[in-house]
């Protein structure tokens, strides 16, 4: 029996504000909707109920989404979030009410984190320590969860490596730029605009090394510097923000500005192969990527390796609980430290998420929050 959130303590009205993203007929759409009246979660056993302060924003993966036959027309926008918590369920012993909890919702989440409340299960759930704000946490966890899981758990990084981050200056870049560091390697980043390349530089300890992707010296120019960066060895890991998949993509002038600008900003598969140190790792974000022969040759030529890197995983599966939460808890151990720092360039109001979300696709500086005060 689902137990009633509202509680006596403080009244709490039964409709709430919510953003949801309406997929349309087919499930390929993505329009935000506001929701002036929703119905307020029920808590179930093992949940608790969540007043959203902060919600981190990234556009939602319809492939996903699709693949998984999750959630029909309508699809929750947001699931980094921090908030307070307002009730609690029963069996629930990892919280109580009052305390203040960082959390990343499951993809198969009804709830959306771009809402006034949400219902969070205990497991997917850290408690928050005072000094971290309710802004850098939501804007830090789900990014440095993508990091961590790249470097550590695909990468198997150590002290002294070589690791090349595409895009350093993005939501996610810079997370793994500042955990790449903190755990002993050399980073190389790749930047796209003057802002970026200021916000690298301002980094500490100091990046390695800087790439500008000018386009008109872009054709073998990442190739070059990372060899020259690292003695003519290659590097030991590669983390991508996604790669051109067949030529001229980036001329494709069926693709929105938004994704085409994007392209522009990444490498080609052969470049990222070719700068492959001897047993090195690509760790990629290209679910689509696909190996040409000779290619696929020079991978075994190196005894080099691919990842597919899918963040959502650790939320899908219950196999390994307890690492996803020690990784939580050593993420917002690390930001309460300063040992990473989020780069927050926009903020919006719950009311203002509708009008910002399309523009999210292909932001390659920073992270753009929702932050929402208490009535």
């Amino acid at each position: 029996m689902p137990v009633i959130c509202p509680s006596k303590e403080k009244e709490i009205n039964f409709k709430m504000k919510t953003v949801i993203i309406d997929r349309g007929e087919e499930g390929k759409r993505q329009t935000p909707q506001l929701l002036e009246n929703a119905s307020l979660p029920d808590i179930e056993a093992g949940q608790v109920l969540v007043e959203i302060k902060a919600c981190g924003l990234s556009t939602i993966r319809i492939d996903l989404l699709q693949e998984l036959g999750l959630h029909g027309s309508k699809a929750p926008l947001g699931r980094d979030i921090a908030g307070i918590v307002t009730h609690v369920g029963t069996g629930v012993t990892s919280c109580r009410k009052g305390d203040e909890v960082v959390a990343i919702l499951p993809l198969d989440s009804p709830c959306s984190g771009c809402a006034e409340y949400c219902v969070v299960g205990e497991y997917d759930l850290v408690v928050k320590p005072m000094r971290v704000s309710f802004q850098d946490a939501a804007a830090c966890i789900g990014d440095a969860v993508t990091a961590y899981t790249a470097l550590q758990c695909m990468g198997k990084m150590i002290s002294g490596d070589t690791v090349f981050v595409v895009n350093g200056a993005s939501s996610v870049g810079s997370m793994v730029v500042q955990l790449a560091q903190h755990w002993g390697g050399k980073v190389i980043a790749t930047s796209s605009s003057a802002e970026e390349t200021s916000y690298l530089q301002n980094i500490k300890p100091q990046i390695g090394q800087i790439l500008e992707t000018d386009e008109a010296l872009k054709k073998y120019a990442m190739l070059n510097q990372c060899l020259e960066e690292s003695g003519g060895l290659g590097v030991d890991c590669i983390i991508d923000d996604g790669v051109i998949v067949f030529p001229n993509e980036e001329d494709d002038l069926t693709l929105n500005p938004a994704r085409r600008r994007q392209l522009k900003t990444l490498p080609t598969k052969h470049e990222i192969i070719s700068a492959l140190a001897v047993g090195g790792r690509w760790i990629t974000k290209q679910s689509n990527l696909q190996i040409d022969p000779p290619d696929s040759r020079l991978l075994s030529l190196k005894a080099a390796s691919i990842c597919y890197l899918n963040d959502t995983v650790w939320t899908l599966s219950c196999q390994q609980q307890g690492k996803y939460l020690h990784i939580l808890r050593d993420i917002i151990d690390k930001l309460a430290d300063g040992v990473i720092r989020p780069n927050i360039t926009r903020t919006v109001s719950l009311e203002g998420v509708c009008q910002i979300y399309n523009s999210l696709e292909g932001q390659t500086l920073g992270k753009t929050i929702m932050i929402r005060d208490s009535p």
